[in-house]
């Protein structure tokens, strides 16, 4: 008896969990942190990293089939868990006191994902400021390696400045070809999203000053 009241409050506390908190994410991304710093190897702060994915019936919008939109977004943080800790962008910026936060997304849907599909995503930093790193993700199918979405990502570092981060992990970075050493152009739809961003946060700051 004692031992069917211990089984139930346990399996009450569990589902407590998972309805109050989607408690298989915290676990799917503490298990992320842990393979990328014990399990995968180190990579170069230019390098793509990927992790898989699996579509599942948690992950469905309405039609029951494919993967929800909003979906894509979050796979996103274990792509980025798994890109800042492998490359020590992560460590670097909380020792000097920083820290990593979204600063903006815009992403390019190009076909579903189905229902029990496997994909893979890609991440890659692809430019940098003062003040953000920005990263590109894609989508992949690996039978026939159609991208299915691609991402862009404004990544601000906070309390630091990211261009001193990025020369110090350019510079730490060892025996490595040399462009791997140096400053990415920004592609030219990058340069047009920052420029779409400049010119929303100033509309911004002028209808907030203005007078009601």
């Amino acid at each position: 008896m004692e031992a069917c009241c211990v089984f139930f409050a346990c399996t009450s506390f569990v589902l407590g969990l998972f309805l109050m908190f989607e408690f298989h994410y915290f676990v799917r991304s503490l298990f992320c942190v842990l393979g990328a710093r014990i399990c995968k190897k180190k990579v170069h702060i230019l390098d793509e990293t990927q992790i898989s994915g699996l579509c599942l019936t948690t992950d469905i919008d309405y039609l029951l089939d494919h993967m929800n939109n909003a979906r894509f977004i979050r796979e996103l943080d274990f792509a980025k868990m798994d890109f800042n800790f492998r490359t020590g962008l992560y460590h670097l910026v909380k020792s000097r006191g920083g820290q990593l936060f979204l600063g903006g997304t815009t992403i390019r849907y190009r076909r579903f994902i189905k229902l029990f599909s496997r994909y893979y995503i890609t991440t890659r930093l692809i430019y940098w400021d003062d003040q953000n790193v920005y990263m590109e993700h894609r989508f992949i199918t690996p039978k026939d390696r159609f991208i299915n979405a691609i991402v862009l990502c404004r990544v601000r570092v906070v309390n630091c400045n990211a261009e001193d981060v990025m020369a110090e992990l350019l510079s730490s970075s060892g025996d490595v070809e040399a462009v791997k050493k140096q400053k990415p152009e920004a592609p030219i739809e990058l340069a047009k999203w920052i420029e779409s961003n400049d010119i929303s946060s100033a509309s911004l700051r002028a209808s907030s000053a203005a007078p009601i």
